[in-house]
């Protein structure tokens, strides 16, 4: 397999998985066959050890939101096998496609990135709450923000920013695929095409949200989170107290929140405070010396995330709080990135 981008060190690269012909083009050997379903039998099954440790899930016979039915070989889609359609043996992004992708990714690589490097290179995925990749072409986006500090040269760190088309709770509902897109397309490709090893998670806003339920429902895929000003309560306006309902006070309305959870019994699969209530899951985030949760507050969330922070500690979770933001305005720029990439890299 060539990976694409091994000439270009730094500079960023964008990709939208599963359409065909133009910008970055990956090419792959033609014994690596694979349908219009992209990858789901071939090479997320082929990287499945090593990317979700779905053979560790398998062995705990649990059930679980960990990947095991989006890597079974007998996948969903195999009853349509008369009827797809092979792509050739390389593809990218067409802008005549007629096929909408719900996002895309661009990759930062750090300087004197070597794609044969023995040890594989850490990565940290950036999820912004907002559409797209931010003003001016993406110049302000999250990884460039984090590129002009240059932790990921000195780290030695791959920065992954995934965008979607509409602003982000990173779930699976009636109306979004976000999280699916992200499990099943974005990171085997990605992953597919460079030298990556532990993956971390960033985000602030709903995207930071997205990325700590995202951690807590895959705590084996993912090394470490930071959710920046992340709406805990989600698109809740109150909260049940002992003497009854008490209005929130919050600093935003969180409007997307009806968009990608139309229903209640959608949220409820992603709903932190649950989340972090699994024994289960207790024993994965408490299975290293370090804390792997951060949370740092913003205007929007400070109330929320303080209590959240409670909850973590009546729970048993080890996590850390970034304060000294509280009266910031978190977003794609700002001098809280400083203090998230400072956390991820102890």
């Amino acid at each position: 397999m060539q990976v694409a981008a091994q000439s270009a060190a730094q500079d960023s690269t964008d990709f939208v998985p599963g359409n065909s012909n133009s910008r970055q083009v990956h090419v792959y050997e033609e014994s690596e066959e694979y349908s219009r379903y992209v990858f789901v039998n071939t090479v997320c099954c082929a990287m499945r050890e090593d990317v979700y440790n779905v053979s560790v899930r398998c062995k705990a016979s649990r059930a679980t939101t960990d990947g095991d039915c989006a890597f079974s070989r007998k996948h969903r889609f195999d009853v349509l096998e008369e009827y797809h359609v092979n792509f050739p043996a390389s593809y990218a992004y067409d802008p005549q496609s007629k096929v909408a992708a719900p996002g895309r990714y661009r990759v930062t690589l750090p300087k004197g990135y070597d794609a044969k490097r023995a040890e594989p290179y850490p990565c940290v995925v950036c999820v912004p709450g907002e559409a797209g990749f931010g003003p001016r072409d993406g110049k302000a986006s999250l990884s460039a923000s984090i590129a002009k500090t240059k932790w990921n040269d000195e780290c030695q760190v791959i920065l992954v920013e995934v965008v979607f088309n509409t602003p982000t709770w990173l779930n699976d509902s009636a109306t979004s695929n976000h999280e699916s897109y992200l499990m099943k397309v974005v990171l085997p490709h990605f992953r597919a095409a460079h030298n990556v090893g532990s993956m971390s998670l960033l985000g602030y806003g709903t995207g930071g949200y997205g990325a700590l339920t995202t951690f807590l429902r895959y705590p084996l895929t993912f090394d470490r989170v930071v959710a920046a000003d992340a709406p805990v309560l989600a698109g809740y306006k109150s909260i049940e107290r002992e003497w009854g309902a008490e209005p929130l006070e919050r600093g935003a309305r969180w409007g997307s929140f009806d968009v990608a959870f139309p229903n209640d019994s959608d949220y409820a699969p992603y709903a932190a405070g649950h989340l972090v209530e699994d024994p289960w899951t207790l024993k994965q985030l408490n299975s290293h010396p370090r804390a792997r949760v951060a949370l740092l507050p913003g205007n929007k969330t400070r109330a929320e995330l303080e209590d959240f922070a409670e909850h973590l500690a009546d729970c048993g979770v080890a996590h850390d709080v970034l304060t000294g933001f509280e009266a910031d305005d978190i977003g794609r720029e700002g001098r809280w990135i400083a203090a998230a990439v400072k956390w991820l890299s102890q």
